[in-house]
């Protein structure tokens, strides 16, 4: 972690990443901003005097449907009752307590002190004959093999103390649990548990289809009503508690309204729910600023921008600079202004026709022209995560969802794929039907992913042909100021000046032929090479065909502009030789600046030769001062050292086919024998150390240089003389060049 926090700060530059940041917080705030106008409420039961449409998509809780759902949750909770364990037996206990209390009675005294024993204990003067009835063994085992079995079982499985205790909650039914094991049991019916009145009914409705004497059967009824007790007791509280936990885990009644929904129609009845749509309509429109939005969408377009800062730990890729910076937080500010633009004015219009559907005006956003601009003048990894942001802050100001972010990304990434491969400005043009195509093809794509299919296909194709329009028209317009506000060279701008017509090519041309022949050789070399590499093809294409322009006020001091005529060199000391040649780096940055060449091209044009010695001039300098030795810094181009692949696979082909003239007799070992040896003397210099070549790469860059000079050293048939006889074939050799 301490790593990539030292990679984000050592890769920042203050001022433009503090733009890029402020452009953020910029557009977080214009995103979070309510700009549509606040409405008034029209009651339930009156006349909408005009129609009422959502300006903006919301959610509202419909309290009512929630409390009735709440309502509902109560009444369908079921009763929690505690249930006794063994009743049974403490009843069963106290009837036969009874019966033996009454046949222990033998006396009339202890009959008598019976009876008030009843009395006390049943709260009603029971008669002798009773006693007496029920003493008799016959009815006692009619009573307890015929009744009490029915009793205890009733028992064991449950009475409620009073029905109406229940009656609630006979929607939800009860659950029934033991006090000592926690064992539950629902019973949907309520009523399949009796109450302790309808089991005496029953017991006596029993007691009577018995064949026994009526004074028994009303004291044993008596004695059983006496004895009986409830043994399911409901438990309120944990039921109550249990009802909250529910009601409060249950969400609100939601309603979604969408943007540009008709709520009410001019003429109609206002109803109920039409009126809680209008006051939720009413209460989103107060909230001018969101301030949770704000943050969220600062939080996360802060992090993509951090993306910016810090690249994988083995892939060494071209920071971003500050102008970097500026340029994605302008192109980004203007483009992520024009979705918020037409959601405002759809709003309005909404207003205006309610018809009218300004969900489908957000494909007419040229985001991927915008994406294109970052693909013409950032690396791939930079252009790549600016077209992301550019994709979700659009997103954010067209409210909108996943499926239009994946629009605007796709989009943007399959219009820069069509942009990079373009070679013209016409082919360019061409490219307006695939990138329609396959705009239309993401909107299927997306509109079967936000849920179904659109009930606006005709509109929506529309405004894509019109977003498709008007991203190769800005990325026209726009790419102009990028190259001469910012100091860009886009690829427009390359393609341009690989035209050979250009004055100053036509100036070399004339001036110093056999140099415009070496960057012509050197433009085939390194172009093969850098599309090898990974490297920008084009740019060292129009780089090498513009590396030697500095030749052009003193061509003749260069030898392969010399044709059979004096050297001038041969008059002048090495020291003076060595200035002359020295300077033509410093020339060819300076007419590149005059001809806005761009500072892509104009960097390699300086950086061509590094910081390498004139090692000919500088030996004859040591031939001619033996006794002082000449110091070899007054024979080292002032560099700087390449800085990039371009510039590194510029100075290699220019080293390889400068040397190769000189070649006797070129056979393809010897001539790949001697690119490996230039190659390996550049590298062993140090020229490349700035560079992101590797050693894999210096090979492949030999091997495309092989390729391609073996082309230009190739054997050619010879023609017969006059006398007929046939001359040996010799390879084309050019002229040599020091």
């Amino acid at each position: 972690m301490q790593l990539v926090w030292r990679r984000v700060f050592t890769r920042l530059p203050d001022r433009g990443y503090a733009f890029l940041l402020l452009v953020v917080v910029a557009l977080s705030a214009l995103g979070s901003i309510n700009f549509s106008a606040p409405s008034s409420v029209i009651l339930a039961g009156e006349i909408a005097p005009r129609d009422v449409v959502a300006e903006q998509s919301f959610l509202f809780e419909d309290k009512a449907a929630t409390a009735a759902r709440k309502k509902a949750l109560r009444q369908s909770h079921p009763l929690i009752c505690d249930q006794i364990v063994a009743p049974e037996e403490l009843f069963h206990r106290e009837v036969r307590q009874l019966f033996i209390d009454i046949n222990k009675a033998a006396t009339e005294e202890d009959r008598q002190a019976l009876r008030q024993h009843l009395l006390e204990t049943l709260n009603e003067d029971i008669p002798m004959e009773s006693i007496t009835a029920l003493a008799e063994p016959r009815v006692q085992d009619l009573f307890l093999n015929r009744v009490m079995p029915n009793i205890e079982q009733q028992l064991r499985e449950g009475v409620l103390p009073d029905m109406r205790m229940v009656l609630p909650y006979k929607e939800g039914g009860l659950i029934i649990r033991s006090i000592t094991s926690g064992e539950e049991r629902v019973l949907q019916d309520v009523y399949s548990v009796p109450d302790l009145k309808a089991l005496e009914l029953s017991i006596s409705r029993a007691i009577k289809e018995l064949p026994v004497p009526n004074p028994a059967k009303k004291l044993f009824a008596l004695a059983v009503s006496r004895y009986l007790r409830p043994t399911i007791a409901p438990n309120y509280d944990i039921t109550n508690k249990s009802i909250e936990q529910l009601e409060q885990s249950s969400e609100p009644v939601m309603h979604l309204v969408q943007r540009g929904e008709l709520i009410i129609r001019q003429g109609q009845k206002v109803t109920r729910e039409q009126q809680i749509k209008m006051q939720a309509l009413l209460k989103e429109q107060k909230k001018r600023f969101d301030t949770p939005r704000f943050l969220g969408i600062a939080m996360c377009g802060t992090l993509l921008s951090l993306g910016l800062l810090v690249s994988p730990c083995r892939l060494q890729l071209p920071p971003v600079t500050r102008r970097d910076f500026i340029f994605i937080g302008a192109v980004l500010f203007f483009f992520s202004l024009l979705p918020l633009a037409i959601m405002v004015v759809s709003n309005k219009l909404t207003a205006v026709s309610p018809t009218f559907t300004p969900e489908s005006l957000v494909y007419a956003v040229p985001t991927a022209g915008a994406a294109a601009l970052f693909a013409l003048v950032l690396p791939i990894r930079s252009h790549i995560l600016a077209g992301l942001m550019l994709a979700f802050f659009c997103t954010v100001m067209s409210q909108a969802g996943v499926g239009l972010f994946i629009f605007y990304l796709l989009g943007g990434l399959l219009n820069a794929s069509l942009t990079l491969h373009t070679s013209s400005r016409r082919a360019f043009v061409k490219s307006f039907v695939p990138l329609t195509l396959g705009m239309f093809t993401l909107w299927l794509a997306t509109t079967l992913l936000d849920g179904g299919s659109s009930n606006r296909f005709l509109t929506e194709a529309f405004c894509i042909g019109i977003g498709s329009f008007f991203a190769m028209t800005l990325l026209f317009a726009l790419a102009p100021i990028a190259e001469s506000v910012f100091g860009y060279t886009t690829r427009f701008r390359l393609m341009e000046l690989m035209n050979l017509e250009q004055p100053i090519l036509r100036e070399l041309m004339l001036n110093a032929p056999g140099t415009y022949h070496h960057s012509l050789i050197v433009a085939n070399m390194v172009e093969a090479a850098a599309e090898a590499v990974g490297a920008n093809s084009l740019l060292c294409k129009v780089a090498a065909l513009y590396h030697d322009i500095g030749k052009i006020a003193k061509a003749q001091y260069f030898i392969e502009n010399q044709f059979n005529t004096s050297n001038p060199h041969d008059r002048l000391t090495p020291s003076m030789s060595a200035l002359i040649l020295i300077s033509h780096t410093k020339q060819g940055e300076e007419l590149g600046i005059q001809h806005r060449l761009g500072p892509e091209v104009t960097e390699i044009i300086r950086q061509h030769h590094g910081s390498s010695v004139i090692r000919y001039f500088y030996q004859k300098a040591l031939a001619l001062n033996e006794a002082i030795p000449p110091a070899e810094e007054d024979f080292r181009y002032p560099g700087p050292k390449p800085q990039t692949k371009e510039a590194g696979i510029v100075m290699l082909a220019d080293v390889t086919e400068a040397s190769s003239r000189a070649l006797h007799d070129p056979t393809h070992g010897k001539l790949r024998a001697h690119i490996d040896t230039m190659l390996k003397k550049v590298y062993a210099e140090g020229q490349l150390d700035e560079t992101d070549l590797t050693f894999r790469d210096i090979d492949i860059i030999g091997e495309n240089f092989h390729k391609v000079l073996r082309g230009m050293f190739h054997q050619r048939i010879a023609y017969p003389s006059q006398s007929g006889s046939m001359p040996v074939a010799t390879p084309a050799t050019p002229a040599p060049k020091a």
